[in-house]
């Protein structure tokens, strides 16, 4: 029975080498902890059905772990990681017009937070951006 358990185990290994999530490979720690308990236990049906219950369990138990330590993490997108960024108006912005800002030697269209005139040639933050424009206001010294 022990060489079930492991062409089992092997089985739901090469599963996993073939999928993306970390589904399968419980399962293969299950039939390893079966190749084990198989020694004790001479009831096919309760290796199955311990097979069953710990491969479950373990599948639930890691998945919940994996979702808790995902809802806190923060994903940065290439987008979000220009917020707060510095930059100059290159093409001066005013009021309910757009301008042109250079932010790390890329050129993009922007407007003002506060709606306000932002000269040529001051230094600038972003605040947040809006379809394809920035959306900026002068830059604080810090």
């Amino acid at each position: 029975m022990k060489l079930i358990w492991l062409i089992v185990a092997v089985l739901f290994g090469i599963g996993e080498l073939l999928t993306p999530s970390l589904t399968l490979i419980w399962f293969s720690i299950g039939a390893v902890i079966l190749i084990f308990l198989s020694g004790f236990i001479n009831s096919i049906i309760m290796q199955i059905f311990l097979f069953a219950i710990i491969s479950i369990s373990l599948l639930t138990i890691a998945t919940r772990k994996m979702v808790k330590k995902d809802e806190n993490h923060k994903y940065n997108t290439n987008l979000q990681a220009i917020i707060s960024k510095r930059g100059y108006v290159k093409k001066e912005i005013l009021p309910n017009k757009t301008g042109i800002v250079v932010l790390d030697s890329e050129e993009w269209t922007a407007i003002s937070f506060y709606n306000e005139v932002i000269e040529q040639d001051a230094s600038v933050e972003v605040v947040k951006i809006e379809g394809v424009k920035l959306v900026v206001k002068y830059a604080t010294n810090e």
